[in-house]
């Protein structure tokens, strides 16, 4: 079975990105989202909008709740059932759960990045920066991405455009995460602002037959900034 945790202290920023998420509608929220690549939704072909939201409903659960991802799978079985969604990608097909914890992931992650976004925000005054963190810059673990391992350590300011498409998470099962800086904490670890962010370019990939253009490193669906649409979720 594989893992899949939340964070046991409540993040009322992560809590409050989730409601939000639900509360808005449909409409609304495809407009606001029009920048996620359409990819990511195509990944769950067949599936309702009335059983995506039971699933974001369960999601808020276990964040609320801190009652992590055996709960959660127990609901998603049921709701898939209730729902009849027969996708070759449903847990009908999948046993072991392997959908279920990355979607679960995937939802806890961006809901985590989404409040953490609202905190550097609140705090960019006194902690004008963010570094990139790569959690296994050696590349040790399966599945690592270079791309994010290159990127580790990378510092610019909270405001610089680098952040609207490379602010983690960058993909699923993306472990990175950024640090929130201020001048003392760059010089007491002898730190550098970057000179320039790094180098940039987009790569063609196809899902599900179509052409997607993302930023290299970045799976098709994360080539955006979930904090700052979270943020637009309250407008």
């Amino acid at each position: 079975m594989p893992s899949a945790e939340v964070q046991s202290v409540r993040n009322e920023e992560a809590i409050g990105f989730l409601r939000r998420r639900l509360e808005i509608p449909p409409g609304r929220f495809e407009e606001l989202a029009r920048e996620v690549d359409a990819a990511a939704r195509e990944r769950a072909a067949g599936m309702s909008a009335a059983l995506a939201t039971d699933i974001l409903r369960e999601v808020l659960k276990s964040v609320e709740e801190g009652t992590g991802f055996a709960p959660f799978l127990e609901a998603w079985d049921e709701l898939v059932e209730r729902h009849g969604w027969s996708s070759s990608t449903g847990s009908g097909d999948d046993p072991h759960g392997r959908r279920a914890a990355l979607t679960f992931r995937v939802l806890t992650a961006q809901a985590y990045a989404a409040g953490r976004w609202r905190q550097i925000q609140r705090l960019k005054r006194v902690r004008p920066y963010l570094r990139y963190v790569h959690v296994d810059p050696n590349l040790m673990q399966p599945g690592s991405r270079h791309e994010h391992a290159e990127w580790n350590g990378v510092i610019l300011p909270v405001d610089h455009e680098w952040w609207l498409t490379h602010y983690p998470p960058n993909g699923f099962n993306c472990r990175c995460y950024v640090q929130s800086l201020s001048e003392r904490d760059v010089a007491r670890y002898r730190w550098a602002v970057s000179a320039e962010a790094p180098p940039s370019r987009t790569v063609i990939r196809f899902v599900r037959g179509r052409p997607v253009e993302t930023p290299a490193g970045i799976d098709p669906g994360f080539g955006y900034n979930v904090g700052i649409v979270g943020l637009r979720f309250a407008a």
